[in-house]
């Protein structure tokens, strides 16, 4: 275990068989005993590499979250349900490893909020029990509503042709799923707004509790770097992100 300074960081943890089931857990003050977020990241699928978001890790850290951030196998190498069992079985290692009296919520970016969204939307993925410790859902510029595919590569990357539907979050809305907040860039052009607008539509539509904020003059990366630190002080990104995991933590105490 590294030490730096107000975090202590456990670097490539196995948390699965495949060469790239590594996560990295960051330790606020070193604590195991402190609510954790699992991040994913993004990349279309096909790329990433989770030292390259420690800044976001260092963001939350700064509000007492301890961080898990995976990395996962990737495209054309795999399919995305290997991608998605990987998201899975990393899911699977924090409920195993946080403290059972620790709250857990995911975060995604792009193609890692889409891969977060599923885990808790989509029952048949984790047991209800586990599903049960996740007590919210952050997607920043998440695709949830993207079929018919646009990219060529994607009709490869999401086949076989029945599980086409699998992979699209909007699918699988459900009234009982975790807290979901769905924050997106007003000039995103890589992931639509709407993504973001549908799924939140229709998760109330059927008595899910999702909320959703659009930040004007931002794009599909500066959500994102919302977290770096030449921006996280002033950022409105971080604010409505730590309100509403600290509305988690207040719904799990009462």
């Amino acid at each position: 275990m590294s030490r730096f300074g107000h975090y202590a960081l456990r670097e490539d943890i196995a948390y699965g068989d495949k060469s790239r089931n590594k996560l990295d857990y960051y330790l606020a003050n070193g604590d195991a005993g402190r609510p954790t977020v699992v991040f994913f990241y993004g990349g279309n699928w096909r790329s990433g590499d989770k030292r390259h978001y420690r800044f976001v890790a260092d963001s939350l850290i700064r509000h007492g979250y301890n961080v898990i951030i995976p990395d996962y196998r990737l495209y054309p190498l795999v399919r995305f349900e290997q991608i998605q069992q990987d998201g899975i079985t990393a899911v699977q290692w924090a409920i195993d490893n946080v403290p059972s009296e620790q709250p857990i919520f995911l975060m995604g970016h792009s193609a890692g909020a889409q891969i977060g969204a599923l885990i808790c939307l989509n029952k048949v993925l984790l047991d209800q029990d586990i599903v049960d410790r996740i007590k919210g859902f952050v997607g920043l510029a998440g695709p949830y509503d993207f079929y018919p595919f646009t990219e060529p590569d994607h009709w490869d990357l999401f086949s076989p042709e029945e599980s086409y539907a699998s992979s699209q979050a909007i699918n699988y809305v459900r009234p009982d799923c975790p807290p979901m907040y769905l924050l997106h860039g007003e000039n995103d052009m890589r992931v639509k707004r709407g993504h973001s607008k549908s799924l939140m539509e229709k998760l109330q539509s059927v008595g899910g509790n999702a909320a959703r904020e659009v930040y004007s003059n931002m794009g599909h990366v500066g959500i994102l770097l919302s977290f770096s630190p030449i921006h996280r002080r002033s950022s409105p990104v971080i604010k409505d992100v730590i309100r509403f995991l600290a509305q988690g933590l207040n719904e799990q105490a009462e």
